[in-house]
């Protein structure tokens, strides 16, 4: 069956927004309405377009290594940060959350590459063969070139003045999508595409899960919050007072019970796993619970030894308070550790070290 070019287009679109669908379901805390997304992919992706246009007159590029990164990869990511700028005052009252930065950055971006699609498919002999590569690799690859500036954005705009932070993010921004065009316009390096590409969006995810770990949407583990599935199990011991007399309640996709004479919470080993994955984004969980299984049958994760760990029974048994104040102190350690990288200590002047 032929596939005429209008509908290539919607499909790279399609295939565009799906990635984008795909960022914002790590975003657990304060989702943004699709419509929003819909528009500003649309409207951003106009503005980029018109910008890099506008800039494409004073610069020439050719396809080589060296234009990749200084003209195109330059032109093209200055254009999308400075739409940030321009469409802002149509979004900030609903610019409330760091993650938010990424999403609506990757929005431009997506627009950007849509209308850039449609653009080559105009000057080539075989379109749909074009536009079908294109948003296999080019969509996606724009959306992953610019998340370093969304989150610079965000601070600068949110949090305080960054224009360090802004211009890392430029130079991350320029240096990827150069390097990605650089190995496509070379063939001797064209055999290291494959493996820049797979980078990129690995490690656009790692940046997501900094900037969840900042979020300041998650909020504490309350009462109010857990919805009652059952209000007596009668089958289950309290670790804490021993009774038998518990309700089964639900946070997220997280099971929780808690006692009825003591109040406590009796959380098993796949649900505790569920709510460090909500609470701590960086931390390692297959790590962490293999150190649980090596330290014997009863564990204390604080010092207070009020947070015990039953390996034997492979659940959790504590307190509300006690179990908030973990999970807040034990994901600031965990961001302080990953800051000590390499990769982590590039993230940290991109703007975070504003929030800490």
């Amino acid at each position: 069956m032929k596939i005429s070019v209008l509908q290539i287009i919607i499909i790279s679109y399609l295939v565009g927004f799906g990635f984008l669908l795909l960022i914002r379901s790590y975003d657990k805390y304060d989702k943004e309405p699709l419509w929003r997304m819909i528009l500003l992919s649309f409207f951003g992706g106009f503005v980029a377009i018109m910008a890099s246009s506008l800039l494409y007159v004073l610069v020439h590029p050719q396809m080589n290594f060296t234009d990749a990164i200084l003209k195109v990869g330059t032109v093209e990511e200055f254009s999308k940060l400075l739409t940030l700028f321009v469409l802002y005052k149509i979004f900030r009252k609903e610019f409330d959350e760091i993650v938010d930065g990424i999403i609506y950055v990757a929005a431009v971006s997506l627009g950007f590459s849509v209308i850039e699609n449609i653009f080559y498919a105009q000057h080539a002999a075989f379109p749909v063969s074009l536009l079908f590569k294109r948003f296999l690799f080019a969509t996606v690859g724009h959306i992953s070139f610019s998340v370093y500036m969304g989150i610079a954005f965000y601070v600068h705009k949110k949090i305080r003045k960054n224009y360090a932070g802004l211009f890392l993010s430029f130079v991350l921004a320029t240096l990827a999508h150069g390097l990605y065009d650089g190995f496509l316009f070379n063939r001797d390096l064209i055999a290291f595409f494959i493996p820049l590409y797979i980078l990129l969006i690995i490690f656009q995810f790692r940046l997501l899960h900094v900037a969840y770990a900042y979020s300041k949407m998650k909020g504490q583990l309350r009462y109010n919050d857990l919805k009652v599935l059952n209000n007596n199990t009668g089958d289950l011991s309290c670790c804490n007072c021993r009774q038998n007399d518990t309700k089964l309640t639900k946070f997220k996709k997280a099971e929780i019970a808690i006692c009825n004479n003591c109040n406590h919470l009796i959380i098993s080993k796949k649900d505790f796993n569920r709510l460090l994955k909500y609470y701590r984004p960086k931390l390692n969980r297959k790590t962490f619970f293999k150190m649980l299984d090596i330290k014997g049958q009863k564990v204390a994760l604080n010092k207070e030894a009020t947070i015990i760990f039953h390996t034997d029974k492979e659940r959790l048994n504590t307190g509300f308070e006690d179990l908030n104040d973990w999970l807040y102190y034990e994901n600031k350690k965990d961001l302080e550790k990953y800051h000590r990288t390499l990769e982590g200590r590039i993230f940290y002047h991109l703007g975070f070290k504003y929030l800490s």
